[in-house]
């Protein structure tokens, strides 16, 4: 009789620690890191459309949204780089991804067509209270080149701007993802 009285107070204690993890596991998946996304606003001196910054930033949203983990505003205007970091300074809790839109092509140098190959999206992520930067990088998105397995297009439609936002929504939306591996949250798959 002593021997089932220990057995079955081992079990009960058993028991009540799995469901104090479970409890635990479900209070850390329930917190969402909450994220305020900027972009930089349009140098007036540069070549990129007005309208592309609009698209970045949506689409970089619209990802990041698909993140249950995940709790995302966009700032009202645009943001220069320490404008975002001042701004995640001020921040007790929500991180500050900045976005840019640049080009390859030095401003010293000549200066072709815009085109969809020749610009790329930078993000950088401020940390709340410090604005350190928890992660920075850039994505760029060539559906033109024929190798490596990419779309091509008639030269004829090579720098229209369509085209060209397609590709920066692209790249927005990679950038997004990888704002998600910053935080160790896997991209879920496309809706």
């Amino acid at each position: 009789m002593v021997l089932f009285s220990v057995f079955a107070a081992n079990a009960q204690s058993g028991r009540r620690s799995t469901k104090s993890t479970e409890k635990s596991e479900k209070t850390t998946s329930q917190r969402k890191v909450s994220l305020l996304v900027s972009i930089e606003d349009r140098n007036q001196f540069s070549n990129i459309p007005y309208y592309l910054a609009d698209s970045a930033l949506d689409s970089c949203i619209d990802r990041l949204r698909d993140a249950a983990e995940i709790s995302v505003s966009s700032s009202a205007k645009g943001m220069n780089r320490t404008d975002a970091a001042h701004r995640a300074k001020n921040e007790k809790e929500m991180y500050v991804v900045w976005l840019q839109i640049v080009s390859d092509i030095p401003e010293n140098g000549k200066q072709p067509k815009k085109g969809p190959d020749e610009l790329y999206l930078r993000y950088t992520i401020f940390e709340p209270a410090t604005a350190k930067i928890k992660a920075e990088g850039r994505t760029h998105q060539a559906i033109y080149r024929t190798s490596g397995g990419g779309m091509s297009a008639p030269t004829s439609s090579r720098n229209n701007p369509i085209y060209s936002e397609y590709a920066l929504k692209q790249a927005a939306r990679e950038a997004a993802e990888l704002v998600m591996r910053a935080f160790e949250i896997t991209p879920p798959e496309e809706r």
